[in-house]
């Protein structure tokens, strides 16, 4: 078209006007900075969440079964064998609570969430040994240092029950051992104790019964899984890890739409640059776009002259960040140029992932930016008066 070989025209003869050629190059460098710099912070945030999300595939079960409308699920049997037979790997049944946990000796207390552990399955012990009728427990160094206990010492557990005896209700508690303490997780709900699945069926009451199943197996595959086990088994619910882990992934994606946004105002300010560089260099064009009026060019021309004008230094500016917002991510992510100290993170080095959606949408973006900021200026351009700008060359 002959409006976009006169706009490439308008551009590499702008060279030779020193402040028009500085300025166009100062909004190409805003918008590339603006674009690279976006990149790159979307691709570090992208692959810490994806670290996280590892670690949570990991960590938590893709699949997890808790009772509707009672404590604990009738037909865990025929629920295992199902998930067996759709696929899952390992599946434990589950019994948990919370109690009070105490220290007699120092009249101290806090409420704790205890968890069982399957039969041949107990964490390895410290070098407390005990005999297989025992009554041990595991604990959280965050829970025992609570409570002022240590290895070898015996913590009271209060069950969330009573029975009857001859002077009414009592509690029902039970004294463990604590054999070994494990580091705590950090987070609000976390696990303190746990106890052998026996030994936790007889403090809460279970009767054997389990108060959830989690599952874990192929994480691509639990939407399908799900949706069968719900069918089959109406009395229970049926989540995935994404549906147990929600708050979190809507947290990460809170952030990661806050940082896009507020990045994006460097593109925005490189946009404003935009304006000022085209409305110089329509000032000195005007003689020119009389000319191209008198010959015959609409206005509707004019405009499209200068929309594609802008927008071609818009990509070019975007081409460039997209050079090296791609390369320094890849660069840092293949060759580990971040490296982190290995006693205080849960990873070696910092990692850069570029999902294709977020390139997507940071070039979209730019390059809207770019039409928009460039349309006022264009629209001044095709209102000349032809006379005019032809009478201000003379």
């Amino acid at each position: 078209m002959i409006e976009s070989r006169i706009a490439r025209r308008y551009l590499w003869t702008a060279r030779k006007q020193a402040h028009t050629a500085f300025l166009s190059l100062i909004s190409m460098l805003g918008l590339a900075v603006g674009v690279a710099v976006l990149l790159i912070s979307l691709a570090l945030l992208s692959g810490l969440q994806g670290q996280i999300k590892e670690r949570l595939i990991a960590a938590s079960p893709q699949i997890l079964i808790e009772p509707k409308h009672s404590n604990t699920i009738d037909d865990s049997a025929a629920i295992v064998t199902a998930a067996s037979r759709l696929g899952m790997r390992d599946i434990e049944p589950v019994i948990s609570g919370i109690g009070w946990g105490a220290n007699e000796a120092e009249h101290r207390g806090r409420p704790m969430r205890i968890i069982s552990y399957p039969p041949g399955r107990a964490p390895a012990a410290g070098p407390v040994t005990w005999g297989a009728h025992d009554a041990v427990i595991f604990t959280t160094r965050d829970f025992a240092a609570a409570l002022g206990l240590d290895i070898g010492q015996d913590v009271t557990v209060v069950a969330p029950r009573t029975r009857l005896t001859p002077f009414g209700p009592v509690p029902v508690w039970r004294k463990y051992r604590i054999v070994r303490l494990l580091p705590s997780s950090g987070e609000p709900n976390a696990t303190d104790a746990w106890l052998d699945q026996n030994d936790a069926s007889s403090l809460f009451a279970t009767g054997g019964k389990p108060t959830s199943i989690e599952m874990f197996g192929n994480p691509a595959n639990v939407e399908s899984v799900q949706s069968q086990l719900a069918t089959l088994f109406p009395a229970v619910q049926v989540k995935t890890w994404k549906e147990i882990n929600r708050p979190l992934f809507l947290a990460l994606r809170l952030e990661k739409i806050v940082m896009f946004a507020t990045i994006s105002l460097i593109i925005f300010v490189a946009a404003l640059n935009l304006i000022s560089s085209l409305s110089m260099l329509i000032m000195e064009k005007r003689p020119s776009v009389g000319i191209l009026r008198t010959l015959g060019a609409s206005e509707r021309t004019i405009l499209s002259l200068f929309l594609q004008l802008g927008l071609l230094i818009g990509l070019t500016g975007t081409i460039l960040g997209n050079i090296f917002g791609i390369g320094v991510s890849w660069a840092a992510n293949h060759y580990q140029l971040i490296p982190l100290p290995r006693d205080i993170y849960f990873i070696t080095y910092l990692p850069f992932t570029l999902e294709p959606s977020d390139v997507i949408g940071v070039n979209v973006v730019a390059i809207c930016l770019s039409v928009i900021a460039t349309w006022y200026p264009a629209r001044v351009a095709s209102r000349l008066d032809p006379i005019e700008a032809i009478r201000d060359a003379g």
